[in-house]
């Protein structure tokens, strides 16, 4: 082995063992280890910063802004009242589907475990309006919070097909995904997955009180009013979908989504809708600065030859030939690994890792990728997986047991409709 191989797996180990540990922030682990590879001359400085100013960077950045911006509207207070209105009479799976619903919408502006704690009051509030256990409520909105995450091309997950292509180039790749590809892969499962829930899965569930209501007395107030003027709250509605319209087409239209974004953040300041200070606090920074570095990181594997190295250990499994094979093995390997580590944290791991062994064995690294990005977001099984799961284990007082019971079919049918589907996808 030569001494960029080894200095990069080194790297590549140290912030493995930071994003399953948690001892080290993963922004700080991802920039410790580049920049020691850019010192140690294993990558040069272009590779280390190119992906500051790469344009999924600046699609994320501005989709964030934007974010901020409609986060100043009242359109949360409208999902509230939205909330409050759907309870359905004395109907348990009208209640079960918006009480997954609202999470999985919320999360695209507010992130997993906030949309829990800002849903679950509304929740328990409906639930004893219509004497249902309030322990009914609070796994299956964890599920639909985890659902939700970057499900949709909405401010963080606007950028993902872009990342994912960045990641891509990065070792080599000349595949591209789309802008609806990670959305419409993960959608069967996700709509079969609720369907259970509200159909059958609620009578796994305990019925009993909260184990921990002290969580919910911390929670945010973010479905108070606008205190905006009427026109910029107007204004802050249009910028918003009207990026995501004009994102959708932009193919036909002839613009790039690099381009609207950052013409929609920066409408945003001039209109004042946000003001500078704002538009900063806007931005999840640490985010940021971990996903230019974890790309940084993957061109480094590529580079010194320690991705082959790694991959070559998956040969096996990629070497099967069969996509759909493929697939079920990544699928169900990753979603085991995902109930005991962070989600997103083998999601960066396995991902640049898969790509290269696509590549050593002909085979297209897209519904591999998909299957990744599926797989690790059924963590709800474990208060390990994610932290909506650790809240719903807090909050609702489950036991493991109670927990895999209720979850293990989930999984399951998650796992037999993407087997079948991204495969069935990437062929049409």
């Amino acid at each position: 082995m030569n001494t960029g191989l080894i200095l990069t797996l080194i790297a590549f180990l140290f912030v493995a063992f930071a994003l399953l540990s948690g001892k080290v922030a993963p922004s700080i682990a991802c920039g410790v280890s580049v920049i020691g590879l850019w010192i140690a001359d294993v990558i040069q400085m272009e590779d280390v910063f190119a992906n500051f100013v790469s344009s999924n960077i600046i699609v994320m950045v501005s989709m964030m802004i934007v974010i901020g911006a409609l986060l100043k509207t009242s359109i949360l207070s409208h999902i509230a009242g939205v909330l409050r209105k759907s309870k359905g009479g004395t109907n348990i799976r009208m209640l079960l589907l918006v009480g997954m619903l609202i999470p999985f919408i919320l999360c695209q502006f507010i992130g997993g475990v906030t949309s829990m704690i800002t849903v679950i009051p509304l929740l328990i509030a409906l639930a004893s309006e219509i004497g249902v256990s309030p322990t009914m409520l609070v796994l299956p909105a964890s599920v639909g919070a985890q659902a939700g995450l970057l499900a949709l091309p909405i401010g963080g997950g606007a950028a993902q097909y872009l990342m994912k292509n960045t990641m891509i180039a990065n070792v080599g790749g000349t595949e591209t995904m789309g802008f609806w590809d990670l959305c419409l892969t993960r959608m069967p499962a996700t709509i079969a997955t609720f369907a259970f829930v509200v159909l059958v899965g609620y009578k796994l569930l305990p019925k009993r009180e909260l184990g921990d209501k002290e969580a919910l007395e911390k929670k945010p107030d973010v479905f108070k009013k606008s205190e905006l003027p009427k026109w910029k709250e107007i204004a802050a509605y249009v910028i918003f979908f009207g990026s995501l319209v004009l994102m959708i087409f932009s193919g036909q239209l002839g613009l790039n989504n690099t381009m609207i974004a950052a013409a929609a953040a920066i409408l945003c300041g001039l209109l004042r809708i946000v003001n500078e200070r704002e538009m900063y606090q806007s931005v999840n920074w640490p985010l940021i600065f971990m996903m230019s570095f974890m790309l940084a990181l993957s061109t480094a594997l590529n580079n010194s030859g320690a991705g082959d190295l790694l991959a070559s250990a998956l040969s096996g499994v990629f070497g099967l030939g069969n996509t759909v094979l493929i697939v079920a093995i990544i699928f169900l390997f990753c979603a085991f690994l995902t109930q005991l580590m962070d989600n997103t944290a083998l999601i960066n791991i396995f991902s640049p890792i898969a790509i290269i062994a696509c590549m050593q064995n002909n085979i297209s690294c897209l519904p591999i990728l998909w299957a990744i990005d599926a797989s690790c977001l059924v963590s709800y099984c474990t208060p390990l997986a994610s932290p909506s799961a650790l809240m719903a284990y807090k909050l609702g007082g489950y036991s493991m047991k109670e927990m895999l019971k209720f979850s293990i079919p989930l999984i399951l049918i998650s796992a037999v409709v993407s087997i079948l589907w991204i495969p069935a996808y990437f062929s049409l």
